[in-house]
């Protein structure tokens, strides 16, 4: 049972490392619709905000480029969820290598 628990944890993160090198370009943020007059809501343009190096940044994004970038943005995210899937599966697969391992030392063997 154990020896298919973590064969089960090494092939999931092997399939988030695997998923992680397929994902494409990407950028971190949230992109809004922003009014030139709020009040009446004219002059619609579309805002990317996002933090990198704890500095704010934002950045007007052009009709022509909305397609690439909403595309970058779904790629972070796949990234950023793929990394915690990694990291869940790379934490319990270090659990039960610790665990087989102290089986181990517990029980020596006989003479």
């Amino acid at each position: 049972m154990q020896e298919k628990n973590e064969q089960a944890a090494e092939r999931r993160v092997q399939a988030a490392k695997k998923a992680i090198m397929e994902l494409g370009p990407m950028r971190p943020g949230l992109l809004t619709v922003q009014y030139r007059d709020r009040a009446h809501r004219r002059g619609a343009y579309r805002q990317l905000s996002y933090t990198l190096r704890r500095r704010s940044h934002s950045e007007h994004v052009r009709d022509d480029e909305l397609a690439r970038i909403t595309e970058e943005l779904r790629n972070y995210a796949a990234f950023k969820a793929l990394c915690a899937e990694l990291v869940e599966a790379s934490l319990e697969l270090s659990q039960l290598r610790t665990a087989a391992s102290r089986r181990k030392g517990a029980h020596p063997p006989a003479d």
